[in-house]
């Protein structure tokens, strides 16, 4: 079964449901703050998280947490918010949707049978987004989330699969159509700049598009690892990050590596401000980037770091222990 990438070892050996709990809402657990928890976002004055069996927590000063009980038991894998709207993915195609800050949330899609979890979700306006998941799952809603539509991005394929699979499509249409949602890779992460939407993902996967993802053009790049995040600096640098520290750049048309110092898988780039980038990864991998400067330092604990949001002079990351702050100045 496949996971939220960003920790997938982590995810492996979660139970599919919680001791007692006979119908289909999440569990108010004393020390939810403290789970697996796998994204955060901030809407209006309130951090907003996710994790696993459903939890999802809100706080507006980043210390004090509440449960929020959610209609679904499915580990959530990633949050997104928009004005008073906001958006959770997750395990068998869930997709939750609150439109009062989290406060309150209603199932807007769910699949058991698809067996493909939902790994991101990104909103363009109050009515037209975006979810992505494994083995090439792509949603789009033009309705605020009432509908959503499945579309198959054959221009997302591994350059290796290629010949095959047009070869395939003029033999065997109905067979094409089945083989594409098995061999398309995963896709990881989904991000925007004003102009321009990006996808990191699996087998060395990085692509853009300029029409909000009804077409997408890979970028190469010599390198076939996974890759977790991409994602424009507020300086508009470009930068990916991946598997065993694997750290790129956009320059010049190309991507360069970056020697990130550390061999941890790296999860999410969060760009601070002009001039200062954090990538976050396993074993409490910070790699902090300033200028051409690139340095790694781990944390005291050793957890793995998953995403943040910047509050105030640190980040308040989500980790496989729950919520941590993270510095971001000089050690």
């Amino acid at each position: 079964m496949l996971f939220k990438i960003n920790s997938l070892s982590l995810l492996c050996f979660l139970p599919l449901l919680v001791f007692g709990q006979s119908n289909n809402h999440s569990y108010i657990a004393p020390l939810a703050s403290k789970s697996l928890l796998l994204d955060i976002t901030r809407n209006n004055d309130n951090f907003i998280v996710v994790g696993e069996r459903g939890h999802v927590l809100r706080s507006v000063n980043g210390v004090d947490w509440q449960q929020v009980e959610v209609p679904t038991l499915s580990t959530l894998t990633a949050v997104a918010a928009l004005e008073q709207d906001v958006w959770a993915v997750g395990h068998d195609a869930t997709i939750l949707k609150s439109s009062d800050s989290g406060a309150s949330w209603l199932v807007k899609n769910s699949n058991t049978e698809l067996e493909k979890p939902l790994l991101d979700v990104l909103f363009f306006d109050n009515t037209h987004g975006i979810a992505v998941g494994a083995y090439g799952l792509f949603l789009r809603t033009h309705d605020g989330g009432e509908s959503w539509q499945s579309e198959l991005h054959a221009e997302l394929l591994n350059p290796d699969d290629k010949d095959y699979m047009d070869e395939l499509k003029l033999e065997d249409e109905v067979f094409y159509q089945q083989e594409l949602l098995s061999i398309l890779p995963n896709f990881n992460r989904i991000s925007a700049d004003a102009d321009t939407l990006y996808m990191a993902g699996e087998a060395g996967l990085l692509a853009s598009s300029i029409d909000r993802g009804v077409t997408w053009q890979r970028m190469d790049i010599d390198y076939s690892g996974s890759f977790f995040d991409i994602q424009r600096t507020k300086s508009g640098r470009l930068f990916a990050a991946g598997l065993r520290g694997n750290l790129f750049e956009w320059q010049s048309g190309q991507w360069e590596a970056l020697k990130s110092g550390s061999t941890f898988t790296l999860n999410s780039i969060v760009s601070v401000d002009n001039n200062t980038t954090i990538v976050l990864g396993n074993n409490g991998a910070v790699v902090k980037i300033t200028g051409d400067k690139v340095n790694f330092i781990q944390t005291d604990e050793g957890k793995s770091l998953i995403n943040a949001e910047i509050l105030g002079k640190e980040l308040l990351a989500v980790s496989e222990v729950g919520i941590k702050n993270v510095v971001v100045g000089d050690k």
